[in-house]
This record gives structure tokens, C-alpha cells and sequence, in this order.
């Protein structure tokens, strides 16, 4: 079936490995790390040095050293490569939270002008609720925040800006 039995428990330095599915991959309690996770491999794509990769299975299964994917919520794989690398006891290129901070654009707009002292285009924000991942007073050139907190006064908060 194309399908290759690795050798040995321990991959060759170097090696890469593509988890296509959530079936190829489990969680088990961290050896090393209490309160966190090891995500072990059964199958994956191998993608070695000088370009050879083939489709493996991994008995023992492999031990993952670093993870990265696409860490978002929605679409059609549903976040499970966010949800098999939440806690884990390696290293991690990203998590959802992050996505979610990363893809918002006022979040975004607001840490480039604030943090990284960049110009950004003129935005004028309406935040509805309480947003913890915004600062409290807004002090970033060219973004303007405005809560609409009271409901009553909204609307004429809203025609005033």
C-alpha cells in the first residue's frame, strides 16, 4: 500500500514528519513534565535530508519534538491541530489564542502602533463589551477606541465620533 514500517524508535536528526489527520496523533500524560502532554505519532508524512519523504508508520509511535500548524478554530478540520497542541511538553510554533490575537485586525493595528511605534491607517474602533486583549485607554497613534458600554447613550456616542 505505499506504506513503510520505521525501524527504530528514534528518528534520524533532522527529520520532519507531516501529521495529516488527528487519527495519526494521541495525547499521553508527559513523562518529564507533569500537568502537560506528549503527542506521539502513529503515522506521517517523512520528509528526510536530499528531499526523499514517504508515508510511514511509526511502531513504537514517534514522539513529537516541536509542533506547528495552523492554530484557528474554524473551517473544516474544526482546530484539531490547536487542540492536540494545547499543553504539550515541547516546544510549539503558535496556539489558537495567539491565531485569534494575530488575525484581529484593531488588535493588530493597536499592537503595531503602540508596541512597535508604526503607522497604521486612521481607525476609529466601537468595542462592545468588556475586551481584555485591549488596553483600558487608548494610546496608539492613529487608533481611537470607543466602548460602548451604556446602552443608552450609544447611539449619540456613536454620531458624536
Amino acid at each position: 500500500d505505499g506504506d513503510s514500517r520505521c525501524p527504530c524508535p528514534c528518528p534520524p536528526t533532522g527529520a520532519m514528519v507531516l501529521c495529516l489527520s488527528p487519527t495519526w496523533a494521541s495525547r499521553v500524560p508527559s513523562e518529564t513534565s507533569p500537568g502537560t502532554w506528549s503527542l506521539l505519532l502513529s503515522r506521517g508524512v517523512s520528509f528526510e535530508a536530499g528531499g526523499h519523504s514517504a508515508l510511514e508508520t511509526f511502531v513504537p509511535p514517534r514522539r513529537a519534538n516541536y509542533v506547528t500548524g495552523t492554530f484557528t478554530t474554524g473551517g473544516p478540520e474544526g482546530g484539531w491541530v490547536g487542540e492536540l497542541a494545547r499543553d504539550l511538553d515541547c516546544p510549539t510554533g503558535g496556539s489558537v489564542p495567539l491565531a485569534r490575537r494575530l488575525e484581529d485586525p484593531l488588535v493588530t493595528r493597536w499592537v503595531l502602533a503602540a508596541r512597535a511605534g508604526l503607522p497604521v491607517p486612521p481607525t476609529l474602533a466601537f468595542v462592545l463589551g468588556p475586551r481584555g486583549d485591549l488596553p483600558t485607554e487608548s494610546v496608539a497613534p492613529g487608533v481611537r477606541l470607543v466602548r460602548l458600554e451604556d446602552p443608552q447613550n450609544q447611539e449619540k456616542l456613536v454620531q458624536e465620533e
